[in-house]
């Protein structure tokens, strides 16, 4: 991180997703048949679970972050999910559970939002389908034999990693790095050589020089790009202006020997 990174502390948990999840699945429809050990950055957890829910057969889903509150977080969701029998259930416990605290969070940046305003963002505006959808319930259950949590920065997991994953997905990390740890980040995601779904937003001091990071590091984006941004609404869309929502990219590499790639 460097001095334009946000100063997350304990004042910025990510309760919900600010991406469009159904956005991250049809990257990964691309690849389902091929990718069995992706690894997702953290977050709410929210897009590694419908992000998933697509695979044909996983084999490990590793979710890396670096905030303790963010793994208690999302094992909090998983056991939740895994004790609950329906989608009304889990919202049930959501509303009981993480509206009072996400109330909290949104009144101190002066903000009112009801729970019934939450549930349908995360529908309607962030694609997220199994707080509402029996059978996209039924698909996330599926996963949580194989899901593996680790406190740590995404670099370092991808450069030390002994489980050669298949698909990486980085939500907007490069925005906040630095040129040195950029350079870093792509060189690990080489070294695994798969397919990497990340945004570049306006925080990004350079968005070009991050894109060439990867292009140095042998990759080159898949030719569905174009449309993944023309349907993205949340998190780098351009049609959207809130105080979550910066405009930006999505950019989905694959590496140059792999370029053909498709489901």
């Amino acid at each position: 991180m460097n001095a334009s990174s946000p100063a997350w502390g304990e004042g910025s948990k990510f309760y919900l997703p600010n991406e469009d999840t159904a956005v991250v699945r049809m990257a990964l429809r691309l690849f389902r048949a091929r990718v069995r050990r992706p690894v997702f950055v953290g977050g709410s957890g929210m897009a590694l679970l419908e992000g998933a829910s697509v695979l044909a057969r996983p084999e490990s889903i590793t979710f890396v972050d670096l905030a303790d509150f963010q793994l208690d977080y999302f094992l909090c969701l998983l056991r939740a999910i895994e004790q609950t029998s329906s989608p009304a259930q889990l919202r049930e416990w959501f509303s009981g559970q993480v509206y009072p605290e996400l109330c909290h969070h949104f009144a101190q940046r002066g903000l009112e939002i009801s729970c019934g305003q939450v549930l349908q963002a995360l529908l309607r505006r962030f694609g997220v389908d199994f707080f509402f959808k029996e059978t996209a319930l039924a698909r996330v259950r599926r996963l949580l034999p194989h899901i593996e949590s680790e406190r740590c920065g995404i670099v370092s997991h991808l450069a030390r990693s002994g489980t050669r994953h298949d698909f990486i997905y980085l939500s907007n990390v490069p925005d906040y790095l630095p040129e040195a740890e950029l350079d870093a980040l792509a060189a690990a995601c080489a070294r695994h050589e798969a397919p990497v779904y990340l945004l570049l937003t306006s925080a990004c001091a350079d968005a070009r020089r991050a894109a060439a990071a990867f292009a140095q590091a042998g990759f080159a984006e898949h030719p569905v790009t174009g449309q993944l941004n023309a349907r993205n609404r949340g998190l780098g869309s351009p049609s959207l202006v809130n105080a979550w929502n910066r405009p930006g990219r999505i950019h989905l590499y694959v590496p140059n020997q792999c370029r053909g790639i498709h489901a």
